[in-house]
């Protein structure tokens, strides 16, 4: 599952990059950079909070993909055609269940600090709407990857439509597994999937 491969990825840029950029920089009027860098503030102070449940941790993670991914979007992205063969209802039992899988892949790879470095390298146009930030993680000893984050104003603020870990996008790679999925089960199998998916994490976490 991409999900699983890499969350606890992304989780780590999302704990590093707070100390990759100064506190000036978030003071200044908003764009990509300094979005993501807001994000990274929050997560951090999860990440590296031990006071609280797990499930207050997972409250306060929920908050953060809530209001900084855009989690609509990217649920209607990666079922694809099937969006629109969906029931009102079908449509309402997926949404639900695919925020709370993707925060409940996140929430229990909650993971601490381990010395990497991050680095803003660029920013670049993807579209009219979309800004590509391209980040670099180098981990202690040598070695690292880039992670890059899609990002698109809406309405008055920045929100993630994807990510993309050494140049692989999350939500593509997410789209072609649901896909099969949904060409095997249909959207009641792929419903019954995730919930069973939720069911195992639930249990190991």
């Amino acid at each position: 599952m991409i999900l699983r491969r890499t969350a606890k990825l992304t989780i780590a840029v999302l704990f590093v990059s707070a100390a990759g950029l100064s506190d000036a920089a978030t003071a200044r009027s908003p764009n990509p950079v300094n979005f993501i860098q807001n994000l990274a503030d929050q997560a951090i102070r999860v990440l590296s909070s031990r006071d609280g449940t797990l499930q207050e941790r997972e409250d306060k993670f929920r908050t953060i993909l809530r209001d900084d991914f855009a989690m609509e979007r990217i649920g209607r992205f990666v079922v694809g055609a099937y969006w629109r063969k969906m029931n009102a209802d079908q449509k309402k039992t997926y949404q639900k269940l695919f925020s709370e899988w993707v925060l409940k892949t996140y929430s229990t790879r909650l993971g601490g600090y381990s010395g990497e470095q991050f680095t803003v390298l660029r920013t670049a146009p993807a579209s009219k709407r979309d800004t590509i930030v391209y980040t670099r993680i180098e981990k202690p000893g040598g070695g690292g990857f880039n992670c890059n984050w899609r990002v698109r104003k809406v309405g008055d603020r920045y929100k993630i439509i994807d990510i993309y870990v050494e140049g692989v996008s999350m939500a593509i790679t997410q789209r072609s597994e649901f896909d099969s999925v949904l060409r095997k089960r249909g959207i009641d199998g792929l419903i019954g999937l995730i919930r069973d998916r939720l069911i195992k994490l639930s249990a190991a976490s």
